[in-house]
Order: C-alpha cells, then sequence, then structure tokens
C-alpha cells in the first residue's frame, strides 16, 4: 500500500459554509444554548475486515488502528461522536460467530456512539444479533427495521439524542433501505424493514422537538440516499453505507452534507464542525485519514480482545505488538 501526503496521512480538507438563522432553525428550544465545537469520526462497510489487510508495501486498517485513532482524536476534542454506518460484518464463509463478536467489543472499546446495522449484521440471524446489542453500551439505531410481533424497532429506538457542550442537542436516526436484498439464507420471519420516507418524515417530526442539529445514518448507498434527502430537506449530514460508498470532497444533496468511507476498513472519515446556536454549522473540515501502520500502532486493549477470543491477528501485527494469538 503506497501512503501519500503528509505523514502518511490520506486525506481531503474542505471549508463548508450553510446558512444559519431563521432558515436554518428547527423547533426545538434554543433557550442560552452556547455554539460549539462538534468533532464527528465515521467508518462503514468494514465488511468483517477486522485484521490490518497485511499489505507487502505498507500495511493498513483493522480494528486495532481504528481503535488507537478514535481513542486519539477523543483527547483532543472537547464534543466527539463516533459513528458507523453498517455492514461490519463478512460473508466471507471463514468469517465466524466469535468474529462478529469480536467486532461489536472493540466498537464498545473505541467508544462507538451510535451504529445502524446493514443487511450483513443479520447472517448469523436476529435473536444472535440482538444478543450483541444486550451486551454493548453504544446505541444501536434502525429506525424503519420493525418486530412483526410488536410494531416496535428492533432495537428499541427511532432516534437517540447527543447533547453538546454549551446545551446544542444532536439527533441521529439510522435507516436500512425497504428495497434490500438481503441473502437469501436470512430468517426475516420475525422483522420486516418499513418505507424509508414514512418513517423519517415521522422521526423528523419527532426530532425537531428535542434537537437542534440532525443526523441520517443511511445504510441505503448513495443514489438512494441522494433520493431520500430530496424529498427529506432537514438532515445536516448524512453517513451512508452499503457498496463502500467512498464519498471525498464536498457532497451536498440541498443542505445535507454526504459522508462515507471506502477501503473496508483501511480509513476512518474525520469532520469537525462549529455549530452556530440556530443549529447550523458554519465551517467544516473533513477528511478521510488512511490508517497505516507507520502512523498508528495497533491499540492494545483491541489486541488482547483477539487473545480473549484465540483469534489470529495478522504475522505482521504479531511482530509489532509481541502478542500472540491462536489462529483459526
Amino acid at each position: 500500500m503506497r501512503s501519500t501526503g503528509l505523514a502518511g496521512l490520506l486525506f481531503v480538507t474542505v471549508l463548508l459554509s450553510v446558512c444559519i438563522g431563521p432558515g436554518c432553525s428547527n423547533d426545538a428550544d434554543k433557550t442560552d444554548k452556547k455554539p460549539a465545537e462538534l468533532t464527528i469520526l465515521f467508518s462503514n462497510d468494514l465488511l468483517g475486515k477486522i485484521r490490518s489487510c497485511g499489505c507487502v508495501v505498507e500495511d493498513t486498517g483493522g480494528l486495532g488502528r481504528r481503535s488507537t485513532y478514535i481513542k486519539r482524536v477523543r483527547g483532543k476534542v472537547s464534543n466527539l461522536l463516533v459513528l458507523d454506518a453498517g455492514d461490519a460484518f463478512g460473508l466471507d464463509l471463514g468469517y465466524s460467530k466469535e468474529e462478529a463478536q469480536l467486532t461489536f467489543d472493540a466498537f464498545d472499546i473505541m467508544g462507538l456512539d451510535v451504529f445502524t446495522p446493514g443487511e450483513m449484521e443479520f447472517i448469523f440471524g436476529l435473536p444472535f444479533l440482538q444478543a450483541l446489542a444486550e451486551n454493548v453500551s453504544f446505541d444501536i439505531v434502525a429506525a424503519n427495521v420493525i418486530l412483526r410481533e410488536t410494531g416496535e424497532p428492533v432495537f428499541g429506538k427511532r432516534y437517540v439524542i447527543r447533547e453538546l457542550k454549551g446545551g446544542l442537542k444532536v439527533g441521529i436516526t439510522g435507516v436500512l433501505d425497504d428495497a434490500m436484498r438481503f441473502p437469501a439464507y436470512i430468517d426475516k420471519s420475525e422483522f420486516r424493514i418499513e418505507p424509508v420516507e414514512k418513517v423519517l418524515r415521522s422521526v423528523v417530526r419527532d426530532m425537531k422537538k428535542e434537537a437542534d442539529f440532525f443526523i441520517l445514518i443511511s445504510h441505503m448507498g448513495i443514489e438512494r440516499t441522494e433520493g431520500i434527502l430530496e424529498d427529506i430537506e432537514d438532515f445536516d449530514v448524512a453517513l451512508v453505507g452499503h457498496g463502500k460508498p467512498g464519498i471525498k470532497g464536498e457532497v451536498k444533496v440541498g443542505k445535507t452534507l454526504m459522508l462515507g468511507t471506502a477501503g473496508e476498513g483501511q480509513y476512518i472519515g474525520n469532520m469537525s464542525l462549529s455549530l452556530g446556536s440556530s443549529g447550523g454549522y458554519t465551517y467544516g473540515r473533513l477528511r478521510h485519514v488512511q490508517l497505516l501502520s507507520k502512523n498508528y500502532e495497533l491499540d492494545r486493549d483491541i489486541a488482547d480482545l483477539f487473545l480473549l477470543y484465540k483469534l489470529a491477528l495478522t504475522d505482521k501485527d504479531v511482530k509489532k505488538t509481541g502478542r500472540s494469538t491462536a489462529g483459526k
């Protein structure tokens, strides 16, 4: 893997300006709320690549380096959101339940805030995914994935609210494409996927009562997400999963900035915003950071997790960490 840019980081920087004032406001109470700096770290479509790539020229990626990067950023910023748009599990026949469990445990260690699952997360069945969800501290939000028996969201929440220092509130919701083709062997008898537009209109109406800034985690791919954002114009940011959408530079639908990373875990996105007290953002810096081994060591907590699950790291990571893991 050939590195580019300063210190081996591959990045794109974008300055963003959007309206602030009555036209950008929503129904949430703005009393005594102060402007805030917000950093969003984002990822999608890991596709089971929990280890580094093992590349000959330059090793990169993996959950261990992602965790190291997130922990570094967390120590430098006042408000941080860590988001993932799903398809974290792999379709490879060798991908195991233990690797799926390790993935969710690693997300917990690195401090993931909100995860919207893709179709890949259902490969071991809904009960398995529900059991994983019960044992993690991050929120799993899929507003239109509904239990057939109760009519309630499978993961309990249609959206979550995060309050920033100074009082501004960020509303985050997530959806799966209602036209999504799940692998044929996935049992969908216990849940259904409701129409995205109908669900989002209801969710946005409710979020407006609480939030100042709206984020959509859309596991629908780029084209379908663009279509939804043309009809529902309330979101400030949309993180896109499905189809490895590597969105570089400023890509917007109306006022909504679209985000997405490619590379199956070799990159993580970083966007910093200054939010006004009215809820609009006035400035943003957007980067896609390549998780190169020469810049980011494997997080020891993640290496220990591989030991716990008796799962192998790559040979290169074993040499760097001194950990020895049992291979499969």
